[in-house]
């Protein structure tokens, strides 16, 4: 095994620990010392791949919201129309809230420490607000292709969108069995789209 593989192994596995522990005990309640004890490494080589447990923090953050990206990604790339790509989004969402299940109450120590720490609250909002410009321009795509009519704001239709998810995602974190979460997203986004598609 070579070091560049055996030092992405290392990372991995230091990233793997994290998150099992932030979703079990929380960020403020989980040392270096504990991720190091049970990923099995010296203080020396977790410093080697992250300068601080916050570097960490924001590392698993970035992974999961590259998951979202990819997700968006491919909801583009297979629809034709902005209806189809809304569509796509969720039936793509099964797989966040798979992850959600699996044990990301982790999505709420995003969000708690994103209130407590100005360098997490940055790189949170940043893609909040890059989510918040790609549905209004969806929407505005849409209003273009005559799927919406023309008196929805894009703004505020983004707005709402994104509350929804946001919402959902929080009460699947909360209540990951209470619902089948991926039905009911649909459920909403349905009546969402029924209230901006333009009269054909």
């Amino acid at each position: 095994m070579t070091n560049l593989v055996r030092g992405a192994d290392t990372r991995q596995s230091i990233l793997d620990t994290a998150l099992s522990l932030f979703s079990k005990n929380g960020y403020d309640a989980t040392s270096v010392a504990e991720i190091c004890q049970q990923a099995q490494i010296s203080k020396g080589a977790f410093y080697h791949h992250f300068p601080s447990k916050q570097d960490l923090f924001l590392a698993l953050m970035e992974t999961w919201l590259s998951t979202v990206n990819r997700f968006f990604q491919l909801a583009e790339q297979s629809a034709e129309t902005v209806p189809q790509i809304l569509e796509n989004m969720v039936a793509f969402s099964g797989g966040l809230f798979d992850a959600l299940e699996r044990g990301f109450p982790i999505l709420l120590e995003f969000w708690t420490q994103a209130s407590r720490h100005p360098a997490v609250w940055e790189k949170a909002v940043a893609p909040y607000k890059r989510y918040l410009d790609l549905f209004s321009r969806l929407i505005q795509s849409g209003i273009d292709e005559n799927s919406f009519h023309r008196g929805v704001d894009p703004e505020h239709a983004a707005r709402i969108l994104t509350s929804m998810v946001m919402g959902l995602l929080l009460q699947a974190t909360f209540d990951p069995h209470g619902a089948n979460w991926q039905q009911v997203t649909t459920f909403g986004l349905n009546l969402l789209i029924n209230g901006l598609e333009s009269e054909k």
